[in-house]
């Protein structure tokens, strides 16, 4: 299965080991703050942070309602780069030895006022009260 590896600016495609090693040293907490492995686009694996401060790491796995956060923050850039680099393999191991927290899923809905339906009524009475105040 076809891999990509992408930062803010830049992308490998079927990154190799050294690749992701350096792409991920490359963090620096600035401009470059998250690194992301990616399947498909509802199937990846993201470190978010930098070489300093350490990384936190996030997966998707198929579909909005399975995505897991690692509950270790401060994550070394030695354990990421082994992380990412057995996910790379398709060694499903990568995910042991931290524990994972399931992070749901919530549908965002918009309040009434936000929806196409408010705005045409707010331009039909706007409309209206200009007809009645021009006659």
């Amino acid at each position: 299965m076809a891999l990509t590896l992408t930062t803010h600016d830049t992308r490998f495609d079927d990154p190799d080991g050294a690749t992701i090693a350096k792409v991920l040293a490359s963090l620096d907490g600035g401009r470059n703050v998250l690194a992301t492995l990616e399947r498909s686009g509802l199937t990846y694996l993201q470190a978010e942070g930098s070489v300093r401060t350490g990384f936190g790491l996030e997966a998707l796995e198929g579909s909005l309602d399975r995505r897991y956060k690692a509950r270790a923050a401060g994550l070394s850039l030695a354990q990421v780069t082994e992380i990412f680099q057995r996910y790379a393999r398709d060694d499903m191991s990568w995910r042991r030895g931290l524990e994972w927290e399931h992070v749901p899923f919530v549908r965002h809905e918009p309040a009434w006022y936000s929806t196409w339906v408010a705005y045409i009524f707010v331009l039909a009475a706007g409309a209206a009260l200009t007809w009645v105040w021009l006659r």
